[in-house]
């Protein structure tokens, strides 16, 4: 959740068929609303109320039960972690409410998959809590809402890694449409608007919210937070991992009842981010931008921005190396620690086979495209007849000679080991190259993808290189182009294995 420095986007699209709430979070951190590390570890922050980072209730214990850099709240039994309350994203204020997304939008939703009879197992149930005024009929379509993007937020960041996670929520069908339950929870006033969690969440196990197949999503009726969520802290590669138990609670106030907030506090509960991971922050976060749970939580922090298509910010884990793979390679942090996309309250799609082409899912761009021809080509799945394909759409550079690329971006890192080229000759302006290569993106510039098995120049069919495992989130096809010919492709195919 975002504090100061550059400011998240909230991302709300509404259109005619349907409604995608992602709310984003993100940014950087308000300097100095956490004790630095290099100041007494046992210290808790200053209440900043119109911020929502109220403190107060919590405790740091470093040798305790929580250990250095989480928070344990006070008056709960069994003891409770948290990564602490994070301040609202630009937009957003903790004091004033929400409104509610329009009913006639919201009810077109649902969820893209549904698990069993929508109870039994391992489940995230969604919970309106409030106080002597309820306004549950006025949001209960925008709570749905907003649950079905914290999914849409988990499952198109594990598509970037060749997988499918769903939440497991608590369901019903509405209008013939499987949706998210949203529980009415009524407590007392007191309890709701305590500058304090622990009454609250009490409150909440009072009216049988107690589950340990439960984990409790909140949509709370109050302006005390932001956001606040449990953290277990929990590095082990286990199903007996603590995250993967309950009941466990995230929190989101009126004045950020938004996806992206959910989808952060949520992110927490089911593991994110432990202070093992490669660019953890210490204190429950990452580091590496753009990305929902990363932020400056400590003046201390330096954030890098890594993953620099700033619509990352309302996915999951840039690089897919801190806390979410579903295909972490062998050796590396999340194949040997925790990783939140093995969490058991997930639904747990199908992984892509080994000879998937995630080509498919990345956009395409080029150096220049003849007005007649489409860059869209070279990843639209159609295989050629014949390097002189007329009837399927083709990339073209004429008149254009020299140097010219085309290449592939995903939102995400892409761990590649292969891919097929198929060359365009027309016969006419439109010929093979007299050289051609592959190169991926570093992170600062282009490099040759490394030991490359050779790139011949071969008509009517597709050319397969392969080479040493890289991780980026581009790949393009550089071609020099045959004398004063223009040079094209017709497809482009991307490979993990």
């Amino acid at each position: 959740m975002p504090r100061s420095g550059p400011t998240r986007i909230i991302v709300a699209v509404v259109a005619a068929v349907g409604l995608v709430v992602t709310g984003v979070l993100a940014g950087t951190a308000y300097a100095g609303d956490r004790t630095s590390r290099t100041a007494d570890l046992t210290a808790v922050p200053a209440d900043e109320p119109a911020k929502g980072l109220v403190y107060n209730g919590l405790q740091r214990r470093p040798a305790g039960p929580c250990g250095a850099g989480l928070l344990e709240v006070k008056g709960t039994s069994p003891v409770m972690c948290t990564h602490g309350p994070d301040a609202p994203p630009a937009g957003l204020q903790v004091k004033s409410s929400v409104q509610p997304l329009a009913a006639a939008a919201a009810s077109t939703q649902a969820l893209a998959v549904c698990e069993g009879d929508g109870t039994s197992g391992k489940r995230v149930e969604v919970l309106y809590v409030h106080g002597s005024t309820s306004r549950y009929a006025q949001y209960l379509e925008t709570f749905r809402t907003l649950a079905e993007g914290v999914d849409t937020i988990f499952n198109e960041s594990a598509k970037e890694t060749g997988g499918e996670r769903h939440v497991r929520y608590v369901t019903e069908t509405v209008n013939g449409a499987c949706r998210p339950v949203v529980r009415d929870v009524k407590i007392a006033d007191s309890a709701l608007n305590a500058n304090d969690w622990a009454p609250l969440l009490n409150a909440v196990k009072a009216a049988g919210y107690t589950r340990t197949d439960r984990k409790y999503l909140q949509f709370v009726d109050a302006n005390v937070y932001c956001g606040i969520g449990g953290l277990a802290g929990d590095t082990t590669k286990s199903d007996a991992n603590r995250s993967n138990t309950g009941p466990e609670y995230a929190r989101a106030d009126n004045g950020c009842w938004v996806a992206g907030v959910a989808a952060h506090e949520l992110g927490h509960t089911l593991g994110a981010v432990n202070n093992n991971a490669p660019n953890a922050s210490g204190f429950g976060h990452c580091v590496d931008e753009w990305d929902v749970m990363c932020y400056q939580d400590d003046p201390s922090v330096v954030i890098r921005t890594v993953c620099t298509n700033r619509s990352h910010d309302d996915r999951l884990d840039c690089n897919h190396d801190d806390y979410y793979s579903t295909n972490p390679p062998a050796g590396s942090y999340l194949s040997k620690y925790y990783n939140v996309a093995d969490n058991l309250f997930l639904i747990k799609g199908g992984q892509s086979q080994p000879g998937s082409n995630l080509a498919r899912s990345a956009t395409p761009s080029a150096s220049y495209t003849s007005p007649w021809e489409s860059v869209n080509a070279i990843n639209d799945g159609i295989d050629p007849p014949s390097s002189n394909d007329s009837v399927n759409p083709r990339w073209g550079t004429w008149p254009n000679s020299g140097q010219q690329w085309a290449e592939l971006q995903w939102t995400g890192a892409q761990t590649l080991k292969r891919a097929q080229v198929y060359l365009f000759d027309d016969n006419q302006g439109i010929d093979v190259p007299s050289s051609w290569k592959l190169q991926y993106w570093t992170g600062s510039a282009y490099a040759d993808v490394p030991g490359a098995s050779g790139y011949p120049v071969t008509a009517n069919a597709y050319i397969t290189v392969t080479f040493t495992q890289v991780s980026t989130t581009r790949l393009r096809v550089l071609l020099q182009s045959n004398g004063t010919s223009s040079v094209g492709l017709l497809e482009v195919k991307a490979y993990a294995s």
